[in-house]
């Protein structure tokens, strides 16, 4: 099957914009981020790494003061107006300490960040400009060649796992073949 038809499969037309329908994307879209903006407390959220699947995401923030940031400076063109150039690890060096209420950093960790060392960066980056009480929305890989030996310990330092009230647990595994997972934590 040639790849472009394969890609249209695995698309679905919602709210005006085709979205891509994976089982992960579906559920970070229409459960994760409308649970997380049904809060009172969130209301200036930073969204970390930017794709052409991802186009759409301002409209699906709207509402909150919105912003995004990736290493990439081709990300520019497809962002949202409120964007930084810059990597996951220096987070700290744009944005003032507290700033965001929410951090959402799905699809970086393995898949960029994939050095323990890189990661306890970022993840000091992200506590640094996340408010004390402020959610984290970790999703990631959890299979061989894109899990980052010790992840659960580099959390643990700045965060501590929180039950997400829309799915009742600490974290939500979505039934995909790369074995993706979303774990969530508030930073101590």
């Amino acid at each position: 099957m040639p790849r472009g038809i394969r890609l249209r499969s695995k698309m679905r037309w919602k709210n005006g914009r085709w979205r891509l329908a994976t089982p992960d994307r579906i559920a970070l879209e229409d459960v994760i981020v409308p649970g997380m903006l049904a809060r009172d407390d969130v209301r200036r959220v930073l969204d970390i790494g930017v794709a052409w699947y991802t186009r759409s995401y301002p409209k699906l923030f709207a509402g909150v003061d919105y912003w995004t940031v990736d290493y990439d400076p081709a990300s520019e063109k497809i962002a949202s107006r409120q964007h930084h150039t810059v990597s996951a690890t220096q987070l700290d060096t744009v944005f003032d300490a507290g700033m965001f209420d929410l951090i959402v950093c799905n699809g970086v960790v393995g898949w960029g960040l994939n050095k323990p060392e890189d990661v306890a960066t970022g993840v000091n980056a992200m506590a640094t400009v996340l408010r004390p009480g402020g959610w984290l929305v970790l999703g990631w890989n959890d299979m061989e060649g894109r899990r980052v030996a010790g992840l659960d310990a580099l959390l643990a330092e700045r965060f501590e796992r929180a039950v997400f009230p829309p799915v009742g647990a600490d974290h939500l595994i979505p039934d995909t073949p790369y074995a993706h997972r979303f774990d969530f934590f508030v930073r101590k």
